[in-house]
């Protein structure tokens, strides 16, 4: 086989009328396919050279590559697209394939480019745009702990402040890797969005909008993936996060001169 139909082509050939109704057609083709959109990578070949059966990209195939193009945000604006199709996909049972989401990734990366994440660098200082800064950063986060305490202070290297030991953060318990992650997004919220909002800016609009730019922008490696993997669990708020912010607004260290 050297032709593969993905995208809403697939999705429509598996879903019928519940998938969004294709507006074009995309396949991984080595050779030209009249009327379609055609991408090409040589890493393709051992791929569909063992696949058998159907020329459609199956489900978990499909979640796959909507999930390796998640840690790219697009001038063209697909990655709201690919991740509506994630939650698509995922809420009807399909599976992210290991091997092939490597090498797609590889895949992605050359087209689009290495990830620029410093991992040594505070959240905030990943962002080079003019917003106002009030509260030291890692107030803001004390201010949205599920403890008393944030959890990434329980990550951190033997001695650091800011970089992370990953073995620290992959022996926490999954719910306690979804909280850890989820106090990111919410302080990511809130120092980015609602504060300099003065409060009048929308949280859900604000969570989304840190969760995006957390994927593509604030990690790379086990931790993005982990995030992409479990989007169907992190693409809401499990809590009011303003409110419990301004509860514990007693925690807040103002920047000097604010």
């Amino acid at each position: 086989m050297n032709m593969l139909v993905v995208g809403s082509t697939a999705l429509a050939h598996w879903y019928g009328d519940t998938a969004i109704e294709p507006k074009d057609l995309d396949v991984f083709s080595a050779t030209d396919a009249t009327g379609a959109d055609v991408f090409w990578d040589d890493d393709f070949t051992p791929w569909l050279a063992e696949r058998r059966g159907t020329a459609y990209a199956t489900p978990d195939e499909l979640i796959t590559i909507k999930a390796s193009h998640a840690y790219w945000d697009l001038r063209n604006g697909s990655w709201h697209k690919h991740m509506g199709d994630l939650l698509f996909l995922k809420k009807r049972g399909a599976r992210i394939i290991p091997e092939l989401h490597d090498m797609l990734y590889r895949v992605w990366e050359r087209r689009h480019g290495v990830k620029q994440v410093n991992l040594t660098l505070e959240a905030a200082d990943f962002f080079n745009d003019a917003v106002r800064r009030i509260y030291d950063h890692d107030s803001i986060h004390d201010s949205v702990a599920y403890g008393e305490r944030p959890l990434y202070e329980s990550v951190l290297k033997d001695g650091a402040t800011v970089q992370v030991d990953m073995s620290k953060v992959r022996a926490l318990s999954y719910d306690d890797q979804v909280r850890l992650f989820r106090e990111e997004i919410y302080a990511t919220a809130l120092e980015r969005q609602v504060i300099p909002s003065d409060y009048t800016c929308s949280p859900r609009w604000a969570y989304a909008w840190a969760l995006r730019r957390t994927i593509t922008s604030l990690t790379k490696g086990w931790s993005a993936r982990f995030i992409v993997a479990n989007y169907d669990v992190f693409y809401r708020p499990d809590m009011n996060y303003v409110a419990r912010h301004l509860s514990r607004a007693d925690r807040l260290i103002p920047l000097e001169g604010k």
